[in-house]
Order: C-alpha cells, then structure tokens, then sequence
C-alpha cells in the first residue's frame, strides 16, 4: 500500500452517486473490495446532497453527468453545506474538467471505471486536502479571533488613555496648554473609534474605504456639530487593507475637525460635504468640502503651522499622495489625490 493510500483509513464511510446502474455497481464493489463501506447510492445530484447531509458519509465518489443537478454542482451546495471530501469520477480528462473539479471543491477526480488502487488513492488524495482545508480555516479563525481582540484591546486602551487625559485637562489652567491636552484627547478618541469600526469586519483583508470614511464623518459631525448639515458622494467605493482604512480615516478626521474649528468657529450653521470618486489614472479623490467663513487672509499651508494639517500632510507622504487646499465662495476645499494601489501620484 502507498503512503497516500494509508492514509485514507479501511472502514471509511462512501456516498456513491452515479446514475448509471452498471457504473455505480462496479464502483461499489471496487470500493467494498478495499475494504471501505458504502453507506449510500444515489442515482441523481439532488439525491446527493440530500443524502450528503442525511448520511453525513467520510468521502464521496461523485459522477458528473446526472438527470437534474450535476455532479459538479451537487458537489458545491455539498462543499457549502457540510463540507465533505468529494472524489469526481468521470469518463473525461480535458484541462476544463480538471478546472471544473478545482473549482467545486472536490478533493480529487478519477476516470471511469477505476480500478482498486485509482480508487483507493482518489479517495485518500481527496481526504488529505480536506483535512488541510479544515486545518487551514482553523488558523484562519483563529487569527480572526487575534486580529478582533487586537482592535478591541487597542479601542479599550485609546479610550481609557483619552478619559485620563480628559481628567488631566480639568485640573490645567492654561488656556493654550489646555487647548493642547483637549486636542490630543480628541485624536486619541478618533482612533478608539476607528479601530472600533474596523473590529467588526477583522476578518477582512479588504475593507471598503468610502463606506467606511462616510460613517466615521457623519458620527464625527453628528457628535460635535449636530446642527450641521453632512452630506456624502461616494462613486465606485474601492476595497483596500485595513492599514490604509486607519491612514485615510486619521487624515479625513483632522480634516473635519478643521472644519468644525474653523469654518463654523462662530456656531454658524452651514453644510460640510465629504467624498469619495475616481481620478485620473487609477487613483481616488478624497474630499472635504464646506461653506464656511473661508480661509484667512494670506494662508499658506506651508507655514499654516496647525499641528492637525501637518498631521494631514504627514499622513498625505505616508500614502504616497498629494494634499492641498483650496479657496471656494462660499467656503474650503481640501482635496487628498492617491492611489489606492500604493503607486506615485501623477
């Protein structure tokens, strides 16, 4: 005996399906002869999922041509349902067939008719990679399970640190160095909240990034300046890794906190747009737009000196994008352009 076929162990319960009496007879008694057990036959695909979940086999050796469901697809509502190791058994070998068997999820394929040792080996092949299969997802939970912690233990920190800081600020009588201790406070807040958001889809490797800065700004907005107007554009909302969520989030709340600090400084009610479209070549054009009092007379970015667009700027270098602001009548723009994909910026 082989080393893959031990380890497919005697006594392992199959689930034939075949609609072909002769076939599926010669594949039972071929089975039976290895010394495995056949629990069930079934003569069609809808029969072999039913009875999948009813028999709850070891393996199963599956046709693909049959009355109804296919094999192919009985297979993947199988694969769905109760994943099982699955062998196809067909008369052809094309490259599409073997495509096809991949992506079902069957373990292994065997042509017609098998014989004892073909048989024996499918079935151990198919029960191998099953087993990998489960061992894989099990990781893969359980690195979920790492990653949610990770973000609710970073939340619970930033949000316990920002209280202490909040403590600290009542007993500073310096109005500047306040402001400062109030500022951080908010910061530390911003990124409890965001690693918040992001703990209920950890197990992604790709989150939506429109999606997700919108709801963070209408939670920012409604908070703080419930009387403002929000209002949100998000085209073609484009999936990218968590990393880039926090980078993007981090700069988009400085800058409606810049708003809400400046542009409506005198309690004035008025309407902050947040967006999200395509630009040229591939990137994304992040924007925070308002109808406030404006930028002051002769401002430059570059000597601005707000320690929250230095942070917008650092964050800008950091993805690799380009930041800028710009006079409206009414109101600013500030317009972040990058690449999603981590490329330069045209």
């Amino acid at each position: 005996m082989t080393s893959t076929e031990s380890i497919s162990s005697k006594g392992s319960r199959l689930l034939v399906a075949e609609d072909d009496p002769l076939v599926r007879k010669t594949i039972v008694s071929t089975a039976r002869s290895r010394g495995f057990v056949v629990a069930g036959e079934v003569a069609t695909g809808l029969d072999a999922v039913t009875q999948a979940l009813a028999l709850r086999p070891d393996a199963i050796l599956m046709d693909i041509e049959m009355p109804g469901l296919d094999g192919l697809e009985a297979t993947r509502r199988i694969q769905l349902q109760r994943p099982t190791p699955t062998v196809i058994v067909t008369a052809h070998d094309s490259p599409a067939i073997l495509r096809d068997v991949a992506d079902c999820g069957a373990g292994a394929f065997v042509l017609k008719p098998p014989d004892a040792a073909e048989l024996a080996g499918g079935i151990a092949i198919a029960m191998a990679r099953h087993s990998e299969l489960i061992q894989t997802r099990q990781r893969v939970s359980r690195n979920e399970l790492l990653v949610r912690e990770m973000h609710h233990r970073v939340a619970s920190q930033m949000s316990a640190t920002s209280a202490l800081l909040h403590l600290q600020t009542r007993h500073v009588r310096n109005a500047h160095a306040r402001t400062i201790l109030l500022e951080s406070e908010n910061r530390l807040r911003a990124l409890a909240r965001i690693h918040a958001r992001l703990q209920p889809v950890s197990d992604q490797t790709h989150i939506f990034l429109g999606a997700t800065l919108s709801a963070l700004s209408r939670d920012l907005i409604s908070g703080l300046r419930p009387d403002l107007d929000f209002r949100e554009v998000v085209m073609g909302d484009v999936r990218v890794p968590p990393d880039m969520v926090v980078h993007c989030a981090l700069l988009t709340h400085e800058l409606i906190m810049n708003c809400l600090r400046h542009a409506f400084s005198s309690g004035a009610r008025g309407l902050i747009q947040f967006s999200l479209v395509p630009a040229h070549g591939g990137h994304l054009c992040l924007s925070v737009k308002d109808n406030g009092s404006g930028l002051r007379k002769g401002f430059s970015l570059d000597q601005s000196g707000s320690l929250g667009l230095m942070i917008v700027s650092t964050l800008a270098r950091d993805l690799k994008g380009r930041f800028s602001i710009t006079p409206r009548k009414p109101g600013t723009e500030c317009v972040f352009i990058f690449n999603p994909n981590d490329q330069e910026p045209p």
